[in-house]
């Protein structure tokens, strides 16, 4: 399936992705790459098992989204 869309950059640099996009990505993270003057979006999609023992402490309350979004931002920039 091949579909276009024409987006709009506001004045702070943000776009919109449309719905119909979003739902198709099922991921609210993506990778921005630049190849050949093309910028390619791709969906970064999060391995569980990769993670795995991360954690060495009781996590208490502290929201679990922005623990893996941490170890994520970590582990992205470690790889590079």
């Amino acid at each position: 399936m091949r579909k276009e869309f024409i987006l709009k950059i506001d004045d702070r640099g943000r776009i919109t992705i449309p719905k119909e996009v979003r739902e198709l990505l099922k991921s609210k993270r993506l990778k921005l790459k630049i190849e050949d003057g093309k910028i390619i979006l791709e969906p970064v999609v999060l391995d569980v098992n990769k993670y795995y023992g991360i954690f060495k402490k009781d996590i208490g309350n502290e929201d679990i989204d922005e623990i893996l979004n941490k170890a994520l931002a970590e582990v992205l920039l470690n790889d590079k």
